[in-house]
């Protein structure tokens, strides 16, 4: 076998020392002008919501927590967790909610009880007790986030 071992002057000690080519330009470092480079790094946390509700129609979660057996919590941008599925093969929608903490049942039933009431039809319902999620049939995301705020969460 052939072994091949460069040799110490084939190996710049610098690989742009040897590189004059024009297209690559030069820099010129500028102290005191840093706080202008650290704005256009992306944030390494979510900065923290405030107390009121906003213009967007978002709202803060109350001080206190509600007297249930469980509790939904805010995703990582402080938002509830409602969201509409389109069920492709049958063509329906469908409203999950996610991050249900505690008695899910209890909260699946609190919450379709409101949703019978409200529509005044029977809806059906899933729970995901591992996934901690409960779905509901049709497009209920804002009478779910409705109930929710409500509710303090």
């Amino acid at each position: 076998s052939k072994h091949f071992r460069a040799k110490e002057h084939e190996i710049p000690k610098d690989i742009w020392d040897d590189n004059k080519d024009p297209k690559y330009t030069g820099y010129e470092e500028v102290k005191g002008h840093w706080q202008y480079v650290e704005q256009l790094f992306p944030k390494l946390r979510i900065p923290t919501p405030p107390k009121k509700v906003s213009s967007t129609g978002w709202k803060a979660p109350s001080e206190t927590l509600p007297n249930v057996p469980y509790n939904v919590g805010r995703t990582r941008n402080h938002m509830l967790p409602v969201y509409e599925d389109l069920e492709t093969k049958h063509r329906f929608f469908t409203t999950r909610v996610k991050n249900v903490n505690g008695d899910i049942y209890v909260f699946e039933h609190d919450l379709k009880t409101h949703l019978e009431e409200k529509f005044g039809t029977k809806i059906e319902s899933h729970v995901n007790e591992i996934g901690c999620w409960v779905s509901f049939e049709g497009d209920r995301v804002e009478e779910i986030k409705e109930w929710l705020f409500n509710k303090g969460f």
